[in-house]
């Protein structure tokens, strides 16, 4: 199949999004498929077109992040992924593969169904807002509204993370197929490694004592209060452990302050902040980290998604303490692969981490069952597989099924 995916996100080490789809495009051309990504901005410096990972990826524009949002850098940059999805079309598609629409993809959509391309479209989390809303919000919120009203109609495939979301669109567009894609991860990449482990919590002076990590944004339905509450309750009975946070505020939402929460529970000797770190630097975290934490709290965010620090955690090997959210008991088991706590409830938080901490036996069982749990479900190669099949399924009844780079014409 030819497959053009359009993505308005960091691409391809940014945030999840960002390497969600690049490790389904990568899936996708290690399958035999001819897939080009289309970005609308590159933040970084580089040529705006790139071969890497068999993927052939254009940008639109090249541009800092101070000046991403800018009214006039947005419209260029937009216009380019136009120009560039026009140029595919003309060479021909089968499938326009749009990651997490809004109403500013549908010039793109239109255009490539008239011209008879199949359309997919990812659904990675529900649309969230801040209660008190200013009016450009309300005005995101309208815009985010009218995309998810229209767009799941125009299309021919529809690829939701969860059972929530898949329930949402059946809604929205009943006749249209949907196949459900969990979080993806890189299970080569992302394996435990001892030595940047040690050397990890020697440069951030961990010690030896037990360390509790904790991997991604602020955002506040995350739980970090919810978590630190709970590692004051255990100090206070006596626990000795170290806890390691590396990631950064969400913008655009409401996000807990972990400094200032650290500082109002006296827990500065305890909690090391390291700040968003590049992927080597996440594993190497992963890896000095003796238990992973998930402590979501609940929220229609958390059930509409799927956490892929959960496919990460699990594909280092480490012992884990997650949120009992959305699908997660779809892909793990309780007590085998993690251990599951009510989400925003402190008290089954200290529950779960004083379990893991008092006994290391459970640790190493549930890492061991935790990494073959990520190789089984989350690995991109099997997902994007399973999606391609949805895609080849579709395109059989015309006629059309291909599952390698040859041409479909004829």
């Amino acid at each position: 199949m030819r497959i053009a995916v359009l993505v308005f996100s960091e691409f391809p080490d940014g945030a999840a999004l960002g390497r969600r789809t690049h490790l389904l495009s990568k899936g996708w051309a290690e399958l035999g498929h001819d897939v080009n990504v289309v970005v609308a901005q590159r933040f970084r410096e580089g040529p705006l077109r790139e071969e890497f990972d068999g993927i052939q990826v254009m940008w639109g524009t090249r541009t800092t992040r101070e000046a991403s949002h800018g009214l006039g850098e947005r419209l260029i940059a937009r216009w380019a992924t136009v120009r560039e999805v026009h140029a595919l079309v003309e060479k021909g598609l089968d499938w326009l593969v749009v990651v997490y629409p809004e109403v500013d993809r549908l010039p793109h959509i239109m255009m490539a169904r008239r011209r008879g391309v199949r359309i997919a479209v990812t659904y990675e989390d529900k649309r969230a807002f801040p209660p008190a809303a200013t009016v450009y919000e309300r005005w995101l919120a309208m815009r985010g509204e009218l995309a998810d009203r229209v767009i799941p109609g125009l299309t021919d495939l529809l690829f939701p993370i969860s059972k929530y979301l898949d329930a949402r669109l059946r809604q929205r567009a009943p006749g249209t197929p949907t196949c459900l894609l969990p979080a993806v991860v890189d299970t080569t990449a992302f394996q435990e490694n001892e030595g940047k482990g040690l050397a990890f919590r020697e440069r951030w002076r961990l010690g030896v004592e037990p360390v509790l990590g904790y991997m991604g944004t602020y955002w506040h339905v995350e739980g970090l209060g919810v978590f630190l509450t709970a590692v004051k309750e255990l100090r206070t009975r006596g626990a000795a452990f170290k806890v390691l946070i590396c990631g950064k505020p969400h913008r655009g939402h409401r996000s807990d302050d972990v400094r200032a929460m650290t500082t109002a529970l006296g827990l500065q000797e305890v909690v090391t902040e390291t700040g968003w770190l590049p992927r080597e630097e996440v594993i190497a975290a992963m890896s000095a980290a003796d238990v992973l934490v998930i402590p979501k709290i609940a929220d229609d965010s958390n059930n509409a998604g799927l956490p892929t620090k959960l496919a990460e955690y699990m594909a280092v090997g480490r012992a884990i303490v997650c949120s009992d959210v959305g699908d997660v008991r779809a892909y793990v088991r309780e007590g085998e692969d993690v251990l599951l706590c009510r989400p925003g409830d402190p008290g089954s938080l200290i529950t779960a981490l004083g379990d893991l901490l008092q006994d290391g036996r459970l640790r190493a069982r549930l890492a061991a069952n935790a990494r073959a749990g990520a190789v089984r479900h989350f690995d991109y190669r099997s997902v994007a597989r399973k999606a391609a099949e949805a895609m080849e399924a579709i395109l059989a009844p015309d006629g059309m099924r291909s599952g390698t780079r040859e041409s479909n014409e004829g």
